[in-house]
């Protein structure tokens, strides 16, 4: 199968609060660059057939620039978008990623990509021995449940397939009134599965994915 891996990125994060913490990020530029990094390596050594894109809104150094260009096979840059700063930047948390989604899935149908699969990641993490690409291999859109509350879905990792990418980017579109008043990004993906009915999701509850939480500095492993 042919797979699309999507990042959603910041590297460079501005130095602003979210509605539940007053630090955005712990990590310097350079260290979000060097986690950024591994991601796309993990996504290459672990994920066969792929085709990589990233979504990013900042200004980039010439280093971030070529390192990105060289490593990612397609770079949207959403940077000079200036008009979208309020909503990445701003204090939602699910109205920054779901903007960054919106735009990238938009420019994926723009440009009638071929593909099967469509993984997105966050950008700082990434996917280590755990993770078995059998699992994600099929036509299922695959996600995770957090702490088994079908309630809260896991939004940093998941796979949908090339017939629900349209699907997904209508109900975001369709969703960003919600994300304006904070709803969580990991409770609106629940209504999302509630929305297409289940059909042909498959719940795993290992993903085989790492890295460090943005606000805080703790390890994740799951």
């Amino acid at each position: 199968m042919n797979n699309l891996v999507l990042i959603t990125s910041i590297i460079n994060t501005p130095n602003t609060h979210l509605s539940y913490s007053k630090t955005r990020s712990v990590f310097t530029r350079e260290e979000r660059f060097q986690q950024t990094k591994k991601t796309i390596q993990s996504i290459k050594g672990k994920i066969p057939n792929h085709t990589i894109m990233i979504v990013e809104c900042t200004d980039f150094t010439e280093e971030e620039k070529d390192y990105f260009e060289n490593e990612c096979d397609y770079v949207l840059n959403l940077w000079e978008r200036k008009e979208l700063h309020p909503n990445i930047f701003g204090i939602s948390k699910s109205l920054g990623e779901g903007t960054m989604t919106i735009k990238a899935l938009k420019y994926i149908n723009k440009r009638k990509f071929q593909f099967n699969n469509l993984f997105k990641i966050c950008g700082r993490y990434w996917l280590n021995d755990d993770f078995d690409y059998n699992t994600y291999n099929n036509d299922k859109l695959v996600f995770k449940k957090i702490d088994g509350n079908i309630n809260n879905i896991f939004t940093s990792f998941y796979k949908i397939t090339y017939d629900d990418l349209y699907v997904l980017l209508e109900f975001l579109i369709n969703s960003e009134g919600s994300m304006k008043h904070l709803i969580g990004y990991e409770v609106l993906f629940a209504y999302y599965l509630k929305y297409i009915k289940y059909n042909k999701v498959s719940f795993i509850d290992k993903i085989g994915y790492e890295g460090s939480v943005t606000v805080c500095g703790s390890k994740y492993i799951g």
